[in-house]
């Protein structure tokens, strides 16, 4: 090979007589090891062109591997984002270990403890909860709300003494805490001490007005106090609120008020507008369909039963029990029994572990003389886990 063609490879002169002489050596030469050529530059100065059987320079040692850099440790907003996340993915334990790593490296913040007492409750560990807001309340003995929330768990067990005390230390730590008043109203309106249920929610609407507040003590003064003029303007006052014009529950409690007044074209009125804000909003659909059924237009309760019982809920399923049973009911009170059998087929398609639903679907079979069919409902009953309620069995029984 000659030089020319070498130089069209781009190499340099030097390179090229490099790479025709070792290919020119005596066949001899191979069997012993060559020597190093130097090295010539063909790129510039940091590159390098060995000649070909030029021996390759062993690489520079390894050095040792050294340790990977520490990462720095997440900040406590980091780890408070972390465990929100997790909660929110239904990560629960995970987010729970989270948040209780950050109790040990801020104790001083109460989201965390309400958050701990929240994941205990959904797991329905009552004893834990207590004892997470008992250590929340340590950490920070001037936390209103941390009491108030102690004061909440003891009136969902019951211990409404120890609830009531608990929400009078919440008021003094913070009397400007309109949430505490709500609670502590409505737990004593459920206990019958109305008087002081509505003194307690309106001091709650004196310190920030709210819907749901308005609504309790509008209840309240209609069916407990008989206050009927106070609680219709009680009732209004909430739907003034900004963007509250159509609350639904609002518009259901004085679709209710006006329907014990008498007013039957009011109360349909407040009905539908409940309806028109939320389709899926069952209260409403019962209520209307009773005014329609109790003015005896049936077919208009029908349609009303209807809409509700067939209208997609949150959770994607169709309505809930209490429409389709209401509709049968009124379907048997208007002397339609198989009109009523056929609703009540289609609400187990629905809801196929309701006891009581399956029950009446049962009943009714015995009454049309089918006990065949009565008594493969009431085996579906009786399989039902937990254990069906003491009626099923007895009602099956009488077969």
């Amino acid at each position: 090979m000659t030089r020319a063609p070498l130089l069209l490879l781009g190499l340099s002169t030097s390179c090229a007589a490099a790479y025709l002489a070792s290919v020119a050596a005596p066949r001899a030469s191979l069997n012993r090891l060559p020597e190093a050529r130097p090295s010539v530059s063909i790129f510039g100065r940091d590159a390098t062109c060995l000649a070909v059987g030029a021996a390759i320079p062993s690489p520079p040692p390894l050095r040792s591997a050294q340790p990977p850099a520490a990462t720095t440790s997440p900040t406590a907003p980091e780890l408070y984002e972390r465990a929100v996340l997790l909660q929110q993915m239904r990560r629960r334990d995970e987010s729970l270990r989270t948040f209780e790593r950050l109790a040990e490296l801020t104790p001083g913040d109460g989201r965390v403890w309400m958050r701990m007492m929240t994941l205990h409750k959904l797991e329905r560990r009552w004893g834990r909860a207590e004892a997470t807001l008992r250590r929340g309340i340590e950490a920070l003995p001037q936390n209103a709300l941390l009491r108030q929330a102690l004061g909440d768990l003891c009136r969902e067990r019951q211990r409404w003494d120890e609830a009531r005390a608990h929400f009078a230390q919440a008021a003094r730590l913070d009397p400007q805490l309109r949430s505490v008043y709500d609670s502590w109203g409505r737990m004593e309106a459920s206990l019958g001490r109305h008087t002081l249920a509505a003194e307690l929610l309106q001091r709650g609407l004196e310190l920030e007005p709210t819907a749901r507040t308005y609504h309790a003590l509008g209840v309240l003064q209609d069916s407990k106090l008989g206050q009927r003029d106070k609680a219709r303007e009680t009732l209004r006052r909430g739907l003034r609120l900004p963007d509250e014009h159509r609350n639904p529950q609002l518009l259901h409690a004085l679709g209710k008020l006006e329907a014990a007044a008498g007013n039957a074209p009011a109360a349909r009125a407040h009905y539908l507008a409940a309806i028109d804000a939320a389709p899926s909003f069952t209260m409403a659909h019962l209520a209307l369909g009773k005014l329609e059924e109790g003015l005896g237009r049936y077919e208009t309760a029908a349609r009303v039963y209807a809409q509700g019982a067939t209208t997609l809920q949150p959770d994607g399923g169709m309505g809930p029990v209490q429409l389709w049973q209401s509709w049968a009911r009124m379907e048997q009170r208007r002397g339609r029994p198989l009109s009523a059998r056929r609703l009540y087929e289609r609400a187990c398609r629905h809801h196929p572990k309701d006891a009581r639903l399956l029950s009446e679907w049962a009943r009714l079979a015995a009454e049309l003389g089918d006990p065949a069919q009565a008594r493969a409902i009431f085996s579906r009953v009786l399989a039902l886990r937990p254990a069906p309620p003491a009626y099923a069995w007895r009602a099956a029984a009488a077969l």
